[in-house]
């Protein structure tokens, strides 16, 4: 983990990037783009030993949101690498995906889109990272 006076560094050189501000706990923050690594690996390693989200978020003048949403994109996928920014999202929901929902909505019509995609991973027709979403499911 960094010293804190690193981190204060590591956060101003971020500020460089573009429009960027700081947040209500003193934090240096560029709107739409990702914390950098040194952070988040900070995030996740506190929270490793044991520090609450809410007392991560204060040391590291981080927002509570974005700690929660770095620690569970790590508890979910186990890596501390932010989502793609920009491009467009490979297509999920292939012929043969589509077939699937469509044969578990015939055989259980109630069937709520969550269940859909466990159940899609389940029966090893997606991988976890590449299973539809539940408004796509929906749609």
């Amino acid at each position: 983990m960094f010293p804190f006076n690193q981190l204060v560094a590591a956060q101003y050189r971020y500020s460089k990037f573009g429009h960027g501000g700081i947040n209500q706990l003193g934090g240096v923050f560029v709107n739409g783009r990702p914390l950098p690594d040194n952070i988040r690996q900070s995030i996740v390693e506190l929270a490793k030993q044991g520090v609450r989200p809410c007392d991560i978020s204060r040391q590291l003048r981080v927002s509570h949101g974005c700690v929660s949403k770095i620690l569970g994109r790590y508890h979910e996928t186990g890596s501390i690498r932010p989502g793609i920014i920009g491009g467009s999202k490979p297509k999920v929901a292939t012929p043969k995906v589509v077939d699937a929902i469509n044969n578990y909505k015939n055989q259980a019509p109630t069937m709520f889109a969550w269940e859909i995609r466990e159940r899609l991973i389940a029966d090893g027709i997606c991988e976890a990272d590449k299973v539809p979403s539940v408004s796509s499911i929906n749609r």
